[in-house]
């Protein structure tokens, strides 16, 4: 299971790959963000800046691209 050593967040993941499209006041940091059940398996992703290839890639081998924590920002990501 997927989680942040940093703070604990193990729902929340961001990949660092990808850009927001736009730049706006709301706007999240990040343009793929996965979101992960109890049992560490990814169930909603959030694509605001990723590609629909992207994001199917990352679907499909989610730890390769879930890098860094959407909660503090932390890139220390165990697997």
């Amino acid at each position: 299971m997927p989680y942040c050593i940093a703070c604990g967040n193990d729902s929340s993941l961001a990949c660092s790959k990808f850009s927001p499209s736009a730049d706006t006041a709301n706007a999240t940091p990040y343009g793929l963000l996965g979101n992960f059940d109890e049992q560490g398996t990814l169930v909603t992703m959030e694509c605001q800046g990723a590609s629909l290839d992207d994001a199917q890639a990352a679907f499909e081998e989610p730890d390769q691209y879930f890098d860094t924590c959407s909660i503090c920002g932390s890139q220390k990501i165990r697997w």
